[in-house]
């Protein structure tokens, strides 16, 4: 059995492992959305991040494994912001609601890094990824599994049609992310947006497609 003295170096060597792979995936976040990925090397991440090249492959095996990293992070923010907006007291559509309005903002702070995100996975062909993907998947499950949770009582109570919760949860958060990205916006949206109003816009459209004829929440 460990002393608490040895448990306390422990847990105080991990908390540091922990805060050095934030800020390693920080400083390639940075890069990769002010530079893209392919023209950013290992080097200049490391000297961003004020490490050495060669701790940085204590944590990351490569620029790839690094680009893997932020992906997961951003799928992890994703369940976080749903839980958090899930508890909240009120009706599905308020809850939807509120999520919208989170991921919605937050894309809206991360403009540059979604759009990186997404010219790069294609031009990676992530998915061809098997192992890799199969992660991300299931972390993009996870968020769905969670939103499913208030459709279903929806559905249960029938307030809502008899479709399975859990490819709603999917229908909801892919239009949400669509509208998130930068470029759609610009095409559909004119002038300032306005991430309230954007958020009801996409919940309302919802409800007006699953919710039982006659019902309204």
């Amino acid at each position: 059995m460990n002393s608490p003295t040895a448990d306390a170096q422990q847990s105080r060597k991990e908390r540091e492992r922990r805060q050095h792979e934030e800020e390693i995936l920080q400083a390639a976040r940075e890069l990769f959305a002010r530079k893209g990925y392919h023209s950013t090397t290992l080097e200049e991440i490391a000297h961003h991040a004020q490490f050495g090249k060669g701790t940085i492959y204590n944590y990351f095996s490569s620029k790839e494994d690094l680009f893997y990293g932020i992906l997961s992070g951003l799928l992890d923010k994703a369940v976080d912001l749903a839980e958090t907006s899930m508890a909240l007291h009120g009706t599905t559509r308020e809850k939807l609601t509120a999520y919208a309005k989170a991921i919605l903002s937050y894309s809206e702070k991360n403009a540059d890094l979604f759009q990186m995100i997404m010219r790069e996975v294609v031009q990676m062909n992530l998915l061809e990824q098997s192992r890799r993907m199969g992660d991300l998947r299931d972390r993009l499950h996870r968020t769905w599994e969670v939103l499913a949770i208030t459709l279903e009582q929806d559905i249960k109570a029938g307030n809502v049609r008899g479709f399975d919760a859990v490819h709603l949860a999917a229908m909801f958060d892919n239009l949400l992310r669509m509208h998130a990205m930068q470029p759609f916006r610009e095409l559909f949206w004119r002038g300032t947006v306005n991430v309230d109003t954007m958020a009801e816009s996409i919940v309302n459209f919802f409800f007006e497609g699953i919710q039982q004829k006659g019902h309204r929440q």
